[in-house]
């Protein structure tokens, strides 16, 4: 379906049915279960109890792109940070005259997708269009339409980053590291690979095992000859480093030839609208986020 016309639907639904309402009907149609909004118990109830009831204000430094960079500089070290280029309030053409001939262009409101461009080679690009694109970015409330409203706070900037990749050319695996700061901390290591390809995607535990269930189970999995970088370990407790303060969030990094980087924090992966491939699995990392529950 042409997105303009899912997007159109979706308006035309939340307006007649009001947010709340939409939200139950969508979220019955994607995890097959009436959802228990007021006293929530599962994943997916407890990131959708999350979007309606936690004041934004809280959150907004942490998601956006430009301003949770100084969190981590402070927690960790710049070291971790993916080297900036440059950041925009708006952008024109003769913005790119001293880029790189490779980077990545991103605007700090929202999640990965349309607002994020990985440019190879610059003199490719159709300048003035990427321009409007990015500066309309910049206009868009984010949070209004996927009910974050964090994401609407701080004042959005266009970033360019060095683009990142290893020896052989290729672009490095998303860790997505699901941290649940409960009595006991509970790591769940999502692996997305060939993002840009034949997108990959499978579950491990702390010690890097396999999981018998998936978030969003309509990718492959990874293969089983996978091989993890060495230094995982080290991955994981910056991760734990990051997310201390919070009882779930979704720390992503990166490891190119062992080196860490940072990538973002998600405090409500996938905006509450990925299923699990069981709804016991849905029940079990409800329980691992000890929030929500009185």
């Amino acid at each position: 379906m042409n997105k303009k016309i899912k997007y159109f639907i979706r308006d035309v639904m939340r307006f007649l049915l009001g947010v709340k309402g939409y939200t139950c009907i969508r979220f019955v149609l994607t995890h097959g279960y009436i959802p228990r909004l007021n006293k929530p118990r599962t994943f997916s109830e407890k990131i959708i109890y999350r979007k309606f009831n936690t004041e934004p204000q809280l959150l907004s430094k942490f998601v956006d792109k430009y301003t949770v960079r100084e969190f981590v500089k402070d927690k960790l070290g710049a070291e971790y940070l993916i080297p900036l280029i440059k950041v925009k309030l708006f952008i024109s053409p003769e913005d790119f005259d001293d880029l790189p001939t490779s980077f990545v262009m991103k605007t700090s409101n929202g999640g990965g997708g349309e607002n994020v461009l990985l440019v190879e080679d610059k003199s490719k690009l159709e300048l003035n269009d990427i321009c409007l694109r990015f500066n309309e970015y910049l206009e868009i409330k984010v949070g209004h339409i996927v009910d974050e409203h964090f994401y609407d706070i701080e004042k959005p900037h266009v970033i360019f980053e060095e683009l990142i990749k290893h020896q052989d050319g290729s672009y490095p695996s998303d860790y997505k590291l699901h941290v649940f700061n409960g009595h006991k901390s509970k790591v769940i290591v999502q692996v997305d690979a060939d993002r840009f390809g034949n997108h990959k995607r499978s579950l491990f535990d702390e010690d890097l095992k396999r999981l018998d269930f998936d978030i969003q189970p309509k990718y492959d999995s990874i293969s089983n000859d996978y091989k993890f970088p060495s230094n995982m370990d080290t991955l994981i407790r910056v991760a734990k480093n990051l997310s201390e303060q919070f009882k779930y969030v979704r720390v992503d990094l990166y490891n190119v030839e062992g080196k860490i980087y940072f990538g973002e924090l998600t405090f409500c992966h996938g905006s509450g609208w990925e299923p699990l491939s069981t709804k016991k699995a849905d029940y079990l990392l409800g329980s691992y986020w000890e929030e929500f529950t009185s």
